[in-house]
């Protein structure tokens, strides 16, 4: 397949000074001021470096934050040059305009690299095969390679790449180069291990978290109530602790702080910092009524009562209600939900008069750069933001208000700050995945059609939080989500309940919940009408189609592929059961950032107690680059999934979460993680997102499985919490 290189993102081959071939991808500003300046090509964005060894040096651009980028990215490189997976060194970039987009969220590392950096592996090994048949004086197209080597198929003259490396660098870079069909894979689908797993297990690994400079001190931030307001505060107390040498109030009238003032104490360990912070006295201002649980819950019902912004209509609703043979009416109810990665949130700024280094754990570098650009007034070419492996992300990690805040408070100490975070922090002023209330109506025929579909969502937008001036239910609520598009008449509405709360991106965003209630609700339509739930879905979905998606992944949701995870899962988990001895199963699926999902679950209810037994998962999100790495996402995916559906819920009172660490933010403990089946539908097409994908299906099938074993519909998450409420009321 030739693959002509576009020109708004070149493939740039430089030779550096060690001989070795380095083959990035530009932009054609980049290109243009490198022909300008006539610099040494070694300076440009290298992606790949081959020395004379046989070594190929891989940088791996984007931040690793456990999706396992880190192994994918390279992949792609190297199976298109055509190297031994043993013979690539990967090598973590620090944040810099040449490589462009180093962004971890959103599933979308491999979907949107999918092209690009195989052209970069391309465009090296057609070097490499252009200087080969130089040198033997052959014609290039007579010319292949294998395994690190390029070889002459007449003659059988064989190069390493080592020898051809400096050679190579010379020439100028292809116009076009021919991508590999997937026959010819030798990499790409295969079992290929985490690039840093000794360092991991061994404790070598270096997280954000482990940074240090000399000299340095560690920050702890006193933050208010959600909206309140620092009215004064005491450093006396706080500055009479060992080791304490500063105390900063943190204003939050600029945006890159975050919507939280704050009192910093900088101490010369961490220990004296948290004991300072302690002993601050700090007099806040009251919290607005739109920061406590029991308002927002109030607010959710009376918005549900009115009409909403309609987000997409098909056909007359109200009509097809009231014509129906059976209309079923219900609310399904989601918390807050903190992130928790086991690495709390931290940043270590060194800011400077003329420049800043920054080191910590982040899902996005450019917005640390630009954040910190804000705070110090220095120039974003300026910063230098390295990047280290972090524990976790889940969409914490794309906000940068704490890297702002080292940045800020390195500035005024004129020392490098770390702004650490305990867990109590990390619980307690998070940017959480919005609470909201979901009423669903519907309409079913005679013979138990669906006919009719509404589908009304209240709540705290994130977009609206932000302030970002985009309209909030586009964070929220999305267009064509099914069943739109499978019934004839079909209406979408959304209200914004305002609040003070941060609201932020959590894995699969708005997906998480609203599936768990279009899909719950999907079953107890199937169980009014009759009918089997996987058979039910599968006829709601229709003949094989394509149906027009602006959402996450689109620009279709193609119908015969979703049809076909339901399927598997069916298939695989010997679909339909009947209940026996206390356990039943549940099912679900759902669309999102391009893939198709769906899981069957196995759950038993003994003495009040859900225990989930089993996850069967069948995925489509195109061709798999890393099978090791893909089952790894949807594991990972279950897992959280389950703890925010069995026990997530953050609770807010006067601006206060009361929640503070895993003794009341309960998550899946190791005993009771299921046993997980993951299977790939196989596919030839591009790859979509996988890391958030497996999330949303979670929810919604325990909560079907545990309607199937005890004939109880819990509609308000957390599961177990509502669950035991439901038995005890």
């Amino acid at each position: 397949m030739t693959n002509e290189i576009d020109r708004r993102a070149f493939i740039r081959v430089a030779a550096s000074t060690t001989g070795a071939l380095a083959v990035g991808v530009l932009t054609t500003r980049d290109v243009a001021r490198a022909a300008r300046r006539a610099a040494a090509p070694s300076a440009l964005s290298a992606f790949v470096e081959v020395g004379e060894d046989g070594t190929v040096r891989i940088i791996a651009k984007n931040p690793e934050i456990g999706s396992g980028v880190k192994t994918s990215l390279p992949i792609l490189i190297a199976e298109e040059l055509d190297v031994d997976w043993s013979a690539v060194r990967v090598v973590q970039a620090d944040y810099a305009q040449k490589y462009g987009d180093q962004f971890t969220g959103g599933s979308t590392a491999i979907w949107e690299h999918w092209t690009p950096l195989r052209q970069a592996g391309a465009a090296a090994r057609t070097l490499l095969i252009t200087a080969a048949a130089a040198r033997w004086n052959v014609n290039a197209d007579t010319c292949t390679t294998e395994r690190g080597t390029v070889f002459h198929t007449s003659s059988g003259r064989r190069l390493p790449y080592g020898d051809l490396a400096a050679d190579a660098a010379k020439l100028p870079a292809p116009t076009t180069v021919r991508l590999k069909d997937a026959s010819q894979f030798r990499v790409i689908g295969t079992r290929v291990p985490v690039v840093d797993a000794s360092e991991i297990v061994t404790g070598r690994a270096r997280y954000g978290l482990d940074a240090s400079l000399p000299g340095m001190l560690i920050a702890c931030v006193a933050r208010g109530p959600f909206g309140a307001k620092v009215v004064s505060f005491d450093a006396a107390p706080a500055l009479a602790i060992s080791g304490v040498e500063r105390v900063i109030k943190i204003d939050a009238g600029r945006d890159a702080l975050g919507r939280v003032e704050g009192v910093a104490v900088l101490a010369r360990s961490t220990w004296a910092a948290m004991q300072g912070r302690r002993r601050l006295r700090v007099t806040w201002s009251d919290a607005p009524d739109d920061a406590s649980s029991v308002n927002l819950e109030r607010q959710f019902r009376a918005a549900l009562a009115s009409p909403g912004t309609v987000v997409h209509r098909d056909g007359d609703v109200a009509s097809a209600l009231a014509s129906s043979a059976r209309t079923i009416d219900a609310v399904y109810e989601v918390p807050f939900l903190a992130h928790v990665p086991m690495e709390p949130v931290h940043y270590l700024a060194d800011v400077r008069a003329d420049r800043a280094e920054m080191w910590g754990s982040t899902q996005a570098p450019g917005s640390v750069a630009q954040h910190v650009a804000a705070v110090t007034g220095l120039k974003p070419e300026a910063i230098t933001v390295h990047l280290n492996r972090s524990g976790g992300g889940f969409g914490r990690r794309l906000m940068a208000d704490y890297a702002a805040e080292a940045a800020l408070l390195s500035k005024e100490a004129q020392r490098p700050v770390k702004v650490v975070w305990t867990r109590e922090d990390d619980v307690q002023h998070d940017y959480y995945r919005p609470a909201g209330h979901h009423r669903l109506r519907a309409g079913l025929s005679a013979t138990g059609t669906v006919t009719a579909w509404s589908y009304h969502l209240a709540n705290t937008s994130r977009y609206a939080f932000a302030k970002n001036g985009r309209p909030p239910e586009q964070s929220e609520m999305y267009a064509e989500d099914f069943p739109v598009g499978c019934v004839p008449s079909t209406l979408l509405e959304y209200s914004l309940v305002p609040s003070s709360v941060p609201a932020g991106a959590w894995r699969s965003t708005l997906h998480s919940s609203n599936a768990f209630a279009v899909q719950s609700f999907i079953d107890e339509l199937a169980h009014a009408a009759g009918r089997d739930p996987a058979a039910f879905r599968l006829e709601l979905l229709g003949p094989p189609r394509e149906l027009k998606y602006t959402g996450h992944g689109g620009p279709v949701l193609d119908t015969g592929r979703f049809a076909a995870v339901i399927k598997e899962v069916v298939e695989q988990s010997g679909w339909p059961h009947a209940p026996t001895a206390g356990r039943a199963w549940g099912i679900a699926a759902h669309f999102t950032f391009g893939s198709y999902a769906a899981e069957a679950v196995e759950v038993s209810v003994q003495n009040g107690v859900i225990r989930v037994h089993r996850v069967l998962a069948a995925i489509d999100c195109g061709t798999v680059v890393n099978l090791s790495g893909a089952e790894a996402q949807v594991q990972g995916g279950i897992i959280d999934g389950l703890s925010a559906a069995l026990f997530g819920e953050v609770t807010v009172d006067k601006g206060i979460v009361s929640q503070s660490n895993f003794s009341d933010y309960r998550l899946l403990r190791i005993d009771e993680v299921p046993h997980i089946d993951v299977h790939f539908i196989p596919s030839a097409v591009a790859p979509k997102g996988l890391g958030e994908p497996p999330v949303p299906p979670v929810a919604p099938a325990v909560a079907n499985a545990i309607f199937a074993a005890t004939g109880r519909r819990i509609r308000r998450l957390p599961l177990q919490k509502n669950f035991a409420a439901s038995v005890a009321g």
